[in-house]
């Protein structure tokens, strides 16, 4: 009796112990060195100290971040895969192409972060508020650009082009350096984008799609402030395949809130302008849905799908 006790003790152990072991596989559907790799490098190291595992990222580009949550999507539901992905492939990009994913092919783990973005015009213009430019798109035109279609700057633009009954002209370049240097050049009017790229452009806010004023940039207005009742950012966070056993989507979800807790992750934040947003897996994923839906209208308004 003694020796059987002993024999399953030892193989309960030797179970838990391979199961602490596992390594984890975190997709990141972009190449590294970017945006969404570089926050997510530095969320993996909390995350895995919290979760008591190893954590491998693995890049899988292309298809504007479809490919890389599609290789999510289809990968085993058992916990070893993750993926970190943004606001594009989960919320956008299945609306404007045919991917082999939707959203509810996903179990939502958390949300990281959630950075507003901001309607900008150039430093020398002399247009000085929101208000003027509703008043030129009303007896004129105007010319807002993005980099590219279907991404955050044009649809949070074209939401507001539409809510305010402008007459605007959308302008897709490929990044927003070229973006930018069309600005610069006076051929688009007004962009939309982050802090960073108010911070490193000559360009000047007028106005946050936020739900209150940010506390870097107490002197710029929100949409609502101003009569349009328009929130959009930029947002990240954890998924895995649709599935996922329950404590380990439990597991992973305090785990999640941990690591953007860590100074690291706090000191990432602060220094690009990215704001932290934690969301657990029911209020995530209803955020997802929420958001796509939003979105797919917004691009059906802009004649940009069906």
């Amino acid at each position: 009796m003694k020796i059987t006790t002993v024999v399953t003790a030892f193989g309960l152990s030797v179970t838990c112990g391979a199961a602490s072991a596992q390594t984890i596989e975190m997709i990141v559907p972009f190449s590294a060195g970017g945006g969404t790799d570089t926050v997510a490098r530095v969320f993996e190291p909390g995350f895995s100290e919290a979760l008591g595992k190893t954590v491998v990222i693995r890049n899988v580009d292309g298809a504007s971040g479809t490919i890389g949550a599609a290789a999510t999507a289809d990968a085993s539901g058992d916990g070893s895969t993750v993926g970190y992905i943004p606001i594009g492939p989960l919320a956008i990009q299945p609306s404007l192409r045919q991917t082999s994913y939707s959203a509810d092919d996903f179990d939502y783990i958390c949300q990281t972060t959630s950075t507003p973005v901001f309607l900008l015009e150039k430093k020398d213009s002399d247009m000085d508020s929101v208000e003027d430019w509703i008043a030129k798109g009303k007896d004129g035109r105007i010319v807002y650009g993005s980099s590219g279609p279907g991404t955050i700057p044009h649809i949070a633009m074209a939401a507001f082009a539409s809510e305010a009954g402008l007459n605007a002209v959308h302008l897709p370049f490929k990044g927003t350096g070229p973006a930018m240097n069309a600005m610069a050049g006076g051929e688009i009017d007004l962009f939309v984008d982050t802090a960073t790229v108010l911070e490193n452009n000559d360009v000047k806010a007028l106005a946050v799609f936020a739900p209150e004023r940010l506390e870097a940039y107490p002197d710029i207005p929100t949409m609502k402030e101003l009569g349009h009742d328009l929130e959009f950012s930029v947002w990240q966070g954890l998924v895995a395949p649709k599935g996922i056993p329950e404590e380990a989507l439990a597991a992973y979800s305090e785990a999640c809130r941990k690591a953007i807790d860590t100074d690291r992750f706090k000191e990432l934040a602060k220094s690009t302008n990215t704001g932290i947003a934690y969301r657990g897996p029911e209020e995530f994923a209803a955020f997802v849905k929420k958001d796509a839906e939003r979105n797919r209208e917004i691009l059906k308004q802009a004649g940009l799908v069906k």
